[in-house]
């Protein structure tokens, strides 16, 4: 239904259109004027039907759907532009503080609040306009202009908001993506138990058996012949000090017996970093004795 606005009284004579201060339009006239098209439905959603005068409806699918586009689309640019920077400012904030559900939270109730306020936030908005149109220009065809002119929808500004909030979205990730990144740390102090590093695992215990082969070269005095019950073990370890293999090397003049006496001795030991000290200590030369 849609509802031809009309200003003025065709009573005594007076013709339609008259610039004169009982010619002014009536509210009601003035909003539709303002609305366009769509006034039937705003005018069920504003209750000016309703003669107890009830408070505007209490929800607006569009405006809770599309949120600042709406707004720009229904002429009210300061509302979309307040609808438009506050959510995604408290959304970036609180995604950069590592919150993301509460930047989820932010962007669902503004969206929550843009479609109980609408309404209400579009009613005054008209009113405004209305009365500001009648307040400063005569002549039911001037006004009629006027509303029309401040009025109405603006594919315009709905175009220029969708190209802002594209271009503003592709900066943000842009700016995301080249933020430096700290290089994770590979250090074996900060490794959990349950994860170790495959190659600081390899070559602790390469350094680990080299520093064992350098301590067992020093180990067998200069000029002590290897003869007299002694022998040379070679000993293959795993930090912190388990022995994985033990093997005498020949020559060696210790019979079996004497010799897995001496590999039972060397398995017991410990070859952590302080108790492979104690035990090349005691040990200078290992052998039994006849």
């Amino acid at each position: 239904m849609k509802i031809e606005p009309t200003f003025g009284s065709a009573e005594g004579g007076v013709e339609r259109g008259a610039d004169s201060a009982a010619d002014e339009p009536s509210e009601k006239s003035a909003l539709a004027i303002v609305v366009g098209d769509r006034f039937s439905t705003y005018c069920h959603f504003w209750r000016l039907d309703d003669a107890a005068g009830r408070a505007p409806r209490r929800w607006h699918w569009p405006a809770f759907l599309f949120s600042s586009l709406w707004f720009f689309f229904r002429r009210m640019p300061v509302l979309g532009t307040i609808w438009f920077i506050v959510p995604l400012l408290a959304m970036t904030t609180f995604t950069q503080m590592g919150l993301p559900w509460f930047a989820v939270v932010v962007f669902v109730v503004c969206r929550v609040l843009a479609g109980i306020l609408a309404n209400s936030l579009y009613l005054s908005h008209c009113r405004r306009i209305a009365r500001k149109v009648i307040a400063e220009h005569g002549g039911a065809h001037r006004r009629r202009a006027e509303l029309q002119k401040a009025g109405g929808v603006s594919y315009t500004a709905l175009v220029i908001a969708l190209a802002v909030a594209a271009s503003q979205n592709t900066l943000i990730n842009l700016a995301v993506r080249s933020m430096p990144k700290a290089a994770p740390r590979q250090s074996s102090l900060h490794l959990p138990v349950n994860r170790p590093d495959p190659d600081l695992e390899h070559a602790e215990r390469e350094a680990y058996q080299e520093e064992l082969r350098a301590m067992a070269m020093t180990a067998w005095p200069a000029g002590v012949p290897t003869d007299n019950n002694v022998c040379i073990v070679e000993l293959r370890l795993t930090p912190p000090g388990t022995v994985l293999d033990a093997n005498v090397l020949e020559p060696c003049t210790l019979d079996e017996a004497q010799r897995e006496m001496m590999l039972s001795e060397i398995r017991r030991t410990d070859f952590t970093i302080e108790g492979k000290m104690r035990f090349f200590t005691r040990h200078a030369v290992i052998g039994l004795r006849g």
